[in-house]
């Protein structure tokens, strides 16, 4: 049996859009007699020995990246184990294995479009703070957008209580929008206001940068960005097999995110 090893960070822990991403990997290559091995890691050198052990004990064909970088060494290393490679890039970067290439700053179009049809005049960004070497692939394309003055970034801790916290402090000033990286931050912050008497979405809108079961699935829907991870995984997992199989699948193109209306905007 041939299976795709792929390697995830744990700061990727709780990401619903990387959650999906995998659920929906996985599902072509069980459909034909295949297997998805996944293996948890804390930087480039755990992922490293990652590599080095599934080239040891065998049966894995093909590997996934899903945030390839430009020049990333991974490739070349992967290859001279043995494995196929098939990845998960940026619109801006060029790669030379079959990859689905992804536009981060689709996102941030359609959020961009959305929150200039709002009312409330500020817009905050709620990031992680400790996203360590596995910084996620859209942080650029944030940065962009706050330097734009399309929103403003405010690093949190991983905590959902702490997160939670500092964010509401942030709209004592006055009404704002608080787009949360996380599904569960959002779904607590949404708790949180209305505890503290804030009228939602009057005084408080709530978006998710990922749109989830979560999100749809509170007392009052959550507004999120539905960047389409079930289809992405989808199509990455076609690749992989097509690479199995000795084909060169080439590039392909995700689909458009869209935003998820709910109640909290």
């Amino acid at each position: 049996m041939s299976s795709v090893g792929l390697a995830l960070g744990r700061s990727t822990k709780g990401d619903s859009f990387v959650t999906s991403l995998v659920h929906a990997l996985a599902q072509p290559l069980i459909d034909s007699g295949s297997r998805l091995i996944t293996a948890s890691v804390n930087d480039a050198s755990d992922e490293d020995r990652i590599f080095e052990h599934w080239a040891e004990v065998g049966g894995i064909s093909a590997v996934g990246l899903l945030d390839t970088r430009r020049g990333d060494p991974r490739v070349a290393r992967l290859r001279s184990l043995g494995f196929a490679v098939v990845a998960i890039v940026d619109t801006t970067t060029p790669v030379e294995v079959p990859a689905v290439v992804v536009d981060f700053d689709a996102s941030i179009a359609v959020l961009r479009e959305f929150l200039a049809a709002r009312s409330l005049p500020r817009a905050i960004y709620v990031a992680r703070s400790d996203a360590g070497d596995a910084t996620p692939p859209h942080r650029a394309a944030i940065a962009a957008a706050a330097a734009e003055n399309v929103f403003e970034v405010l690093y949190v801790a991983h905590d959902t209580d702490s997160a939670i916290v500092t964010a509401l402090s942030a709209v004592q000033s006055g009404p704002a929008t608080l787009i949360f990286e996380s599904d569960i931050q959002a779904a607590a912050a949404f708790t949180a206001a209305r505890a503290r008497g804030l009228r939602v979405p009057d005084d408080v809108a709530i978006i998710s940068w990922s749109s989830s079961i979560v999100c749809q699935s509170t007392s009052r829907s959550i507004t999120a960005i539905n960047r389409r991870g079930g289809e992405i995984g989808t199509l990455l997992g076609g690749l992989a097999l097509g690479a199995i199989a000795g084909e060169d699948p080439g590039l392909v193109s995700a689909p458009e995110p869209f935003v998820v209306v709910g109640e909290t905007t």
